[in-house]
């Protein structure tokens, strides 16, 4: 969309259209699909103790998380809870319990009971937090239960815009491709399609009882939510066996080697559901379906859409090859030249702060997810529209550095084309980088060896608020606020030093000690001084020796008070 056309809808959009503050807007993670999870015992609907890759969410963004419990958490607090379990939470009162007993036996439990349980925590959540708003950070089935929550105004929230954010990461959001057909349930080690959230997550259930199209988002409670998308595409997970039974049915997608990329995003948006005249965001990675938790630029990428406010989009609006690499003879022509070009975009921003060199999305043709181009002539120049990327950004962050380079194709089975027996194979025609600006709209001209593009780059401002502290970028607390233990850079790549606010000058002068475990509990480092003086981690255990990236769990104790909090090492 053009910039100008976009500051427009912004202007004319009523203020009640857009997200809230961050920092009155509490995230609640919705976890995906487990084998044994619908006939699962225990309560339902409780705060979920946070899982490693939602704590660094957390970590990264800046937040607090859920303590278990908890009775008064902070308004912008990172959450969990789990769907499954048959047993009702403390909070529930017989109306709520005769709700979730109403909707199991209406559709057989799955995806509308989930996403009720989930509804309902939110309720409780905003209450006990005083939030305003919630995000939903949903993963892989939980993205359906999200739909379903939002499409159906579960508990009324999408239609109280009590819904902020939601992003989608790996999402079964229209549905799973080996789900839709029972004969290749075995590829997913699952023993048939009897169970009931894989029942719901075939294509024909989805279209029956949600939305037909399922691809289509065509809701207007979807236009009160900012909506952010997340895709993987590495198909050599599982051993390629998701790829190799598409192949077999002659329908193959780019995938993660359990969910089919195509069903990961919607395909198209009414302009009824969408936010300010604008469609969802979408990032891709090429990492597979149970390793995105890992992938640092994903982190970023969470980071930015849950705090930030400038949307950026580049689009590879026409390409021109000067050298085909294909055989043109008059009895020996291959001719259409199969071309992809490719994309990877990196933050300088998160490189400096700590170190994330990882691309904040890719877009390659291993696992086919950068479109096949065909080119007849030398010189030839085809206008079309390739995102290359379209996604928030920090506020600190200037400009994107984009690594661009384009292949030929000569055999790939996943494209199609097979000119020779050598498998794979492609001829390189060129790779670079360019910077592009991420603060001024504008076209860049980009060149490389045997081919040239142009590039658009589009700035739009959202007229909402940014959490200040965000994604590691906040100082220490300052002294006389509450009693918090606050640490700095958070998260960090050479040292952090953990100091406590908010007390008592006279109290610095006792001695404290601080201990620093990881996620299991295991005991890394152990040091002693002074609270008021405060501490300096370097990463290392009490060996000396480097301990590995991940979050680390801090306890600071003196005279009596125990301290926690939590920080993210970056390698």
């Amino acid at each position: 969309m053009a910039p100008v056309l976009a500051a427009a809808l912004l202007a004319a959009a009523p203020a009640t259209a857009a997200p809230g503050d961050p920092g009155h807007t509490v995230t609640i993670w919705v976890h995906g699909f487990d084998t044994n999870g619908a006939g699962r015992h225990g309560t339902y609907g409780d705060d979920l103790a946070l899982r490693s890759a939602t704590d660094s969410l957390a970590a990264l963004v800046g937040l607090p998380t859920i303590e278990p419990g908890e009775a008064a958490p902070p308004p912008d607090v990172v959450a969990a809870t789990t769907y499954y379990g048959d047993t009702p939470p403390a909070y529930y009162s017989a109306a709520d319990v005769a709700d979730v007993d109403g909707i199991t036996a209406q559709y057989g439990g799955g995806v509308p009971r989930y996403a009720l349980i989930v509804a309902k925590y939110a309720r409780q959540l905003l209450r006990r937090s005083g939030a305003s708003q919630a995000n939903l950070v949903s993963a892989s089935f939980g993205s359906l239960v999200a739909r379903w929550m939002i499409e159906k105004d579960v508990e009324g929230l999408a239609s109280e815009g009590r819904i902020a954010r939601w992003l989608t990461a790996e999402g079964v959001l229209c549905g799973n491709w080996a789900a839709s057909r029972p004969e290749t349930m075995k590829l997913l080690d699952l023993p048939g399609i009897d169970l009931i959230d894989l029942v719901h997550m075939s294509y024909g259930w989805i279209e029956a009882n949600l939305h037909s199209p399922r691809t289509e988002a065509d809701n207007p409670l979807l236009a009160g939510i900012l909506i952010g998308q997340m895709g993987s595409t590495d198909d050599r997970a599982r051993s390629a066996s998701l790829s190799v039974a598409m192949a077999a049915y002659g329908e193959f997608a780019p995938n993660d080697g359990v969910q089919a990329l195509p069903d990961a995003y919607f395909h198209d948006v009414t302009a009824a559901s969408r936010l300010l005249g604008l469609p969802p965001t979408l990032s891709l990675y090429h990492v597979g379906h149970f390793d995105l938790a890992g992938e640092r630029g994903a982190w970023v990428q969470l980071a930015s859409f849950l705090t930030q406010r400038r949307r950026v989009t580049v689009t590879m609006t026409s390409a021109q090859v000067f050298d085909l690499h294909e055989i043109a003879l008059p009895f020996w022509d291959w001719r259409p030249a199969e071309i992809t070009f490719e994309s990877r975009v990196y933050s300088p921003l998160a490189q400096a702060l700590w170190g994330i060199s990882e691309p904040l999305s890719t877009c390659e043709k291993d696992g086919a997810a950068a479109p096949l181009r065909l080119y007849r002539q030398k010189g030839e120049t085809r206008s079309f529209r390739q995102v290359v990327y379209d996604d928030f950004v920090m506020e600190g962050e200037s400009d994107l550095v984009l690594e661009l380079h384009a292949d030929e194709i000569d055999h790939d089975w996943r494209y199609g084309v097979f000119e020779t027996t050598q498998t794979p194979s492609y001829d390189a025609m060129g790779a670079g980088t360019i910077r592009v600006s991420t603060r001024t709209p504008g076209t860049y001209a980009f060149n490389a060896g045997d081919w040239a593009c142009t590039l658009e780059v589009g700035v739009v401002e959202y007229p909402f608020g940014t959490l200040a502290h965000a994604v590691g970028v906040g100082e220490a607390a300052a002294p006389g606020g509450p009693v918090a233990l606050a640490l700095w850079p958070n998260p960090f790549s050479s040292s952090v030093r953990i100091a406590v606010s908010g007390l008592a000058p006279s109290v610095g002068l006792y001695p404290a000690r601080l201990t620093i475990r990881d996620l299991s509990g295991r005991s890394i480092r152990r040091m002693e001084g002074d609270a008021g003086a405060g501490f300096v981690w370097d990463g290392r255990d009490d060996s000396g020796r480097p301990v590995p990236p991940g979050v680390y769990l801090h306890r600071l104790e003196t005279e009596g008070r125990a301290l926690d909090g939590r920080s993210l090492l970056l390698r």
